[in-house]
C-alpha cells in the first residue's frame, strides 16, 4: 500500500494493528518521520489517540501450509525453543520444570517443541538392549500428553503460539502404522498430532524470513550448528544432536546464528541406555530467541542445567 494512496482510515487501521512507527513505515512504504507526522496530524484533526506499543510487544502471525512441510511466522518478542524431550513416565526433568518457570516469567510470543517429544523405544527399528523392559507405547504417549498439557497450562493467558516440529523419533508413531496397517490411514488416533491437538505441526517453521527452526538439518555432529548457519544463509535453530550451543557467523550479509537447542530430557534417562555409559557432550537445556520490533533476531540466549540446577542469565531458575 503506497503512502500517496493511504487514507486516514487506512492509516489508523495499520497503526492500531502494528502500533510502531517503524513497522507502519515499512508496511506503508513511508519514511519513519513521515509516519510520525501523519500520526500527529490525524490525532489533532480527529481528536483521537493512536497508542504506541512498547518495542518489545508481541506481534503474532503464523501461516501453516496444507502439506505441513513449512510454517511461516511473522512475530516480535520471545520464542522459547526446546527439543529432544524423549518423555517417559516418571519424575519430570529439571529442564522441563525450568521450562514451565521460564514460560511464566518471559511470557513468550511462541513456544516451539522442536522434535523428538516421543522416544518410541518399543517401535524402534533397533532391538532392545538385552532383556531390558521399556515403557509401552501407551505409557510413552500418556507421558507426552501430560507434559505437553503442563506447557499449555503454563502458557495460558500469554497468547503464545504453540507449535511443534517433527523429529525422527516422533515419526516412528506414524511410520510404524503406515508400514504395518496402511488401511488405518487418516483414522483418528493414528497420528501423534491427534493426541496433542493444541499444538500446530510442521516439519519446519521459518521466523521473520531470517531464522529456520527444524529438528535436524543435513549436518550432524559437534560442528552441526556451525555448518548449518554457514551453508543455509540465515540463522538456524535445531535439535537432534543434544548439543546446547550457539555458533556465530558474520559475512557481507550480516550477523547470523547457528543455535543448537540441547535436550530437555535428562541425559541419564533410560531412553539413552544405548550410549553404554560413555561420556557424551550432551547438555540439558533449551534456547530463548528474541526478535526486535523490526523482526531482527537478537543474540540468542540459553538455559542450561548443570549438576542438577537450571541456570538462565547467571542465576538459577
Amino acid at each position: 500500500m503506497a503512502s500517496a494512496r493511504t487514507t486516514d482510515e487506512e492509516f489508523i487501521e495499520v497503526w492500531n494493528r502494528l502500533g510502531s512507527a517503524i513497522l507502519v513505515a515499512r508496511e506503508l512504504q513511508m519514511a519513519t518521520r513521515a509516519v510520525m507526522a501523519r500520526r500527529t496530524s490525524i490525532e489533532n484533526r480527529m481528536n483521537i489517540k493512536l497508542e504506541a506499543y512498547n518495542d518489545q510487544r508481541k506481534r503474532i502471525n503464523i501461516i501453516h501450509s496444507d502439506d505441513k512441510i513449512r510454517s511461516i511466522a511473522d512475530i516480535v518478542g520471545t520464542v522459547i525453543v526446546f527439543s529432544d524431550a524423549h518423555w517417559l513416565p516418571g519424575e519430570p526433568s529439571v529442564g522441563f520444570q525450568a521450562l514451565l518457570k521460564l514460560i511464566k516469567k518471559l511470557k513468550p510470543t511462541m513456544i516451539v517443541a522442536n522434535g523428538d517429544l516421543l522416544d518410541g523405544g518399543t517401535i524402534s527399528k533397533y532391538g532392545p538392549e538385552g532383556w531390558q523392559t521399556k515403557p509401552s507405547l501407551k505409557q510413552e504417549l500418556e507421558a507426552v500428553q501430560w507434559h505437553m498439557d503442563q506447557i499449555v497450562k503454563a502458557a495460558k493467558g500469554t497468547g503464545a503460539i504453540l507449535h511443534r516440529t517433527i523429529g525422527n523419533h516422533d515419526i516412528r508413531f506414524e511410520k510404524r502404522l503406515a508400514g504395518l496397517v496402511p488401511e488405518y490411514r487418516d483414522i483418528s488416533g493414528t497420528r501423534l498430532s491427534d493426541h496433542i491437538p493444541e499444538w500446530s505441526v510442521s516439519w519446519s517453521v521459518m521466523v521473520n524470513n531470517n531464522t529456520m527452526i527444524k529438528h535436524r538439518f543435513q549436518h550432524s555432529g559437534i560442528h552441526s550448528g556451525y555448518n548449518n548457519v554457514l551453508k543455509s544463509g540465515i540463522s538456524t535453530c535445531s535439535g537432534h544432536t543434544h548439543l546446547l550451543q550457539v555458533s556465530n557467523w558474520t559475512d557481507y550479509t550480516g550477523r547470523r546464528y547457528g543455535i543448537s537447542t540441547g535436550m530437555l530430557a535428562d541425559p541419564r534417562s533410560q531412553a539413552f541406555d544405548y550410549i553404554e555409559d560413555n561420556s557424551v557432550p550432551w547438555c540439558q537445556g533449551l534456547a530463548i530467541l528474541t526478535y526486535s520490533s523490526d523482526g531482527r533476531l537478537l543474540p540468542p540466549e540459553l538455559m542450561e542445567v548443570v549438576d542438577g540446577v537450571a541456570y538462565f542469565r547467571g542465576t538459577s531458575v
